[in-house]
This record gives C-alpha cells, structure tokens and sequence, in this order.
C-alpha cells in the first residue's frame, strides 16, 4: 500500500529543489540583481523544516554567496558619500538584512549542539566563526554608510563567543581560550569598533576590515583590567547590546558578565608597519593590501593606531543648542566661495550654494549639527566643511569628524573646529616640478589656545616639499615664502600643517 505523503513535505521539498537550484545559477554580475532575491531564498530555506545537518549544509552555501556578493557591493561603496542615492542605499540595507539572517541560520544550528559535538566536519568553533564573521560584514556595512549598528548586534556577538569559548576543543588549537577563528573574529569585531569608525570614509573602513582580517589576533581579552603601566584598555558588558567602551567614556559597572580588553599589542604591531611603510617599504611585505601605502592610506593607518593606543574623550563639555547656520561643503566649494565672494551666488554657473543646518550643540572645539534644507553631495568623515551662523558672520572651518544617517533624508555631523576664518591662497611647492599647477588652498590663522603658527589647509596628498610659496590677494599678486613646520592633520581629504615666513627666501 502506497505511503501518502503530506502536503506539508512536498511543499518543503518544493522549496528545497528551488533553493538548491538558484544556488546553482551564477551570480549576476549586477549585485543588486541577486541581493533581493537571497534573502527570500534564505527565508524559503527556513521554513523547509530540514533536518539539521542538511539545512547546515545549505547554510554554508548561502553563506559563501552573501561573502561574494559583500566583497561586489564593497567596492561600490569605497566610493561612496553621503546622502547615499536610493538604489545603493537600499542594496547595503538588504546586504545588512541577509548578512544578519545568515547569522540567524548559524545561531540556529548551534541550538544542535550533541551533533557538532560528535561531527568531525563541523564544531562548535567553526559554526561560531561563521556567524561571526556574517555579523562582522553586517557591521561594517553600516559603519560604511553611516547608518546604526543592528539592533541587537552587540549582544548576540557576545553569546556566540562564549558560546565557542564553552565548548573550546584544546585539539583545535595549542592557545587556551576560543577556537582560532571564531577568537580572531570576535576580537577583529571589538577593535573596529574601538576605532570609532563612524569617523572614517567607507575606503578607509574598507582598509581597517582588511587589516584586522589579518592581525586581530593581536587584541588581548582579559578577565581583569590590566595594569596602569600596561596602557588603554575598554571594558565589554557582554549581558548588554553594547560593543567596547573605554573607561575614560564610562566606568565599569561594580556588576554584570564583564570582560576587558586591549589593543595595545595591536597599536604597537601597526606602529611598527607604519614606520616601514614610510621607510619604503611595500605594503605587501608588511602583509598589508596595497591600499595602505595608497592617497591616504598611512594617514588612516595612523588614526586607528593612535585611536587604539590612546582611546579618544572629549576635551570640552558640549552645550546643547537649537539654532539654525549656513553650511558650504567641501574645500574646493568653500575656496570657490571666499575666492569669488557670494554677491556671484546666484548669477554665475558652478558658483557653491549653501545649505541649511540645525546646531544641535556645541563646545569650543566643533559642534554637531542636522541637516535642514538644501541638496547636499560628498559628504564623507575627514572633508572639510564651514559653517556660519548667520550671513554677516565669518565662515568657522571644521572638519568632518563623524557622520550619522538612520535614513535617506536625516543625516548628523560631528564637526572638529579648525580656525574661526580662512583666507583663499593658492600654493606652489619647491619639489622641482616645472610643470606643477597651482593648488587651491585656505589660509588658517594662528590660534593660541589650538596651534601657535599660521596653517594651510589643502587637498590630501598637495604636501610635496617643506619649501612653498603662498600666492594671494584679489589680483594674486601678494607672494609669501613658507617652510612646513608640522603636518597637524591629514585625512583621505584634506591635510593641514602649520609653517614659518622661509628664512632663507629665494
């Protein structure tokens, strides 16, 4: 007599043959083509009610498919600023939604724990690093596009850790603690989050994921806070949805499932690059991608060194603000705008428009503010910016120094206040260049409570030679001799470094 089968598993197989068949199909080579369709493939493999060592089989597939299709959103990314245009703002959105249902279907899986216990495939580690690593990306596509962490992220993190360290094999490595991969990548998540990445451009995101892919291994997780000769270290409440937060931000609680961290070992180890790298050495020597001897690359090297070395904190207490200003965006919009005057505006093509913001506060080193009104474009962390309260007032010169967006129109900055007012110059280094082109550039008064010489702000990369002239005035015909003092900031945008009148003129 024949079996009936039920109408439930037939339709479960359904699914099933239909997953397994677009996961044979090739990936297109328009990522957004294939990210809308993954996360409802995952969903229909979810609701098969497969048996576990097969659904994890499956799982693994989709897993190395979400991998591929993060590393071809990436690259679009990199280029990436703020507002996002709707289309790649919606694709990182589902890029984050499939990196996160992944997760899911490993933290599903682990709930089988006897059959990892006894597979010889599969353990509990290599499950973790998995899931893991698929939080990992889901994290640093938000940070990329400036958006809040998922929620929940943080707590989960912290279970799938211990989770790997409860059920460590000592056969799977020589070093007590976590499995190699899924300790390399938990501690990879707390360092970049240690780095405040809500300040960096998503390239240089990009660069600190690839460097931490390499050398987390350096972070230190400790039972105890270590000792003040020790240097820096953050506290983890691992009961709580909060990443690494350093004590100078908040003091530990007196309660809780806490663990301590440092990232002094990881500081001292990219210090170490760092200094080879500016000695010519190649990036690939150092195990580093070749990005990081690229425009900018060892300035944002140098942040994440000096970020985890030393954990920011805020310098001056913050007064909260309700106010609106006007906001030109950019070095080359603003030197375009004091170098023309604004009685152009308007009545001239390309002449840089401003617009609004609310001030949400504000201390004597930079302010915070919201956008209100007026399209904006190439907004990314380290770009220059100027803001002014009203029209008869002087431009203030900040620098972007983090960015939030929940969504496609609310968009916040932190800005770093550089000079209360600028000048337009254009400069000339003595590198021996004949064929070298003037470069647009802002004259920044001495300040004596932030620098004691006169600086230059100028593009990223425009440093070429200790020796420069300043041309300026509405004629140019205003010439000035400096010799670089110090280079005070450099970002993938802009850089800023203080001179002297040359005392040995041409």
């Amino acid at each position: 007599m024949a079996r009936t089968v039920p109408a439930h598993q037939i339709q479960s197989s359904d699914d099933v043959a239909h997953v397994l068949d677009w996961l044979a199909s090739p990936i297109p080579e328009d990522p957004a083509q294939d990210l809308a369709q993954l996360g409802g493939e995952l969903a229909a493999l979810g609701r098969a009610g497969l048996e576990s060592a097969h659904y994890h089989r499956i799982l693994d597939l989709f897993f190395d498919r979400a991998h591929r299709l993060s590393n071809a959103l990436r690259v679009r990314l990199i280029e990436a600023s703020l507002p996002l245009g709707k289309e790649l703002r919606a694709m990182a959105a589902l890029l984050i939604s499939v990196h996160d249902g992944v997760a899911s279907g490993y933290e599903r899986v682990l709930l089988d724990t006897e059959r990892l216990v006894h597979s010889k495939r599969r353990n509990v580690g290599s499950v973790v690093a998995r899931a893991l690593r698929s939080l990992t990306e889901a994290l640093e596509t938000s940070c990329m596009v400036a958006c809040p962490t998922p929620p929940d992220l943080w707590r989960r993190t912290h279970a799938l850790a211990k989770s790997a360290r409860d059920h460590f094999e000592p056969t799977a490595t020589v070093i007590p603690g976590l499995s190699l991969d899924a300790e390399k990548t938990y501690k990879g998540l707390l360092a970049l989050a240690a780095s405040q990445p809500e300040g960096f451009s998503p390239g240089e995101i990009a660069l600190a994921s690839e460097y931490l892919a390499q050398f987390s291994a350096a972070v230190s997780l400790l039972p105890a806070p270590p000792r003040e000769d020790e240097g820096a270290w953050y506290w983890v409440d691992s009961s709580r949805d909060m990443g690494p937060v350093p004590p100078n931000r908040r003091i530990p609680p007196d309660h809780g499932d806490l663990l301590y961290c440092s990232f002094q070992l990881l500081a001292r180890l990219l210090g170490e690059q760092v200094s080879a790298l500016e000695a010519g050495m190649p990036a690939g020597n150092l195990r580093l991608p070749e990005r990081a001897a690229g425009h900018g690359g060892i300035a944002a090297l140098k942040r994440l060194q000096s970020h985890w070395a030393h954990p920011p904190h805020r310098h001056h207490p913050r007064r909260h603000n309700n106010f609106r200003a006007q906001v030109c965006v950019g070095l080359t919009e603003l030197w375009q705008l004091l170098e023309r005057g604004e009685a152009l505006e308007g009545a001239e093509v390309g002449v840089p428009h401003m617009t609004e913001w609310m001030v949400l506060n504000e201390s004597p080193g930079g302010f915070a503010v919201m956008h209100v009104a007026g399209e904006v474009e190439g907004l990314v962390p380290g770009s220059a910016i100027a803001l002014r309260p009203a029209p008869d007032r002087p431009w203030s010169i900040c620098i972007v120094r983090w960015m939030k967006s929940e969504n496609p129109e609310h968009i916040e900055l932190g800005l770093e206040l550089i000079a209360p007012a600028a000048r337009s110059v254009q400069l000339m280094f003595r590198n021996g260049d004949p064929g070298q082109l003037p470069t647009p550039g802002l004259l920044l008064p001495a300040i004596p409570a932030l620098r004691e010489h006169p600086a230059v702000l100028a593009p990223s990369g425009a440093y070429s030679a200790r020796r420069f002239f300043i041309v300026s005035g509405e004629d140019k015909t205003h010439i000035m001799q400096g010799r670089l003092l110090s280079l005070d900031l450099q970002t993938g945008a802009v850089e800023l470094f203080q001179f002297e009148s040359d005392p040995y003129p041409m």
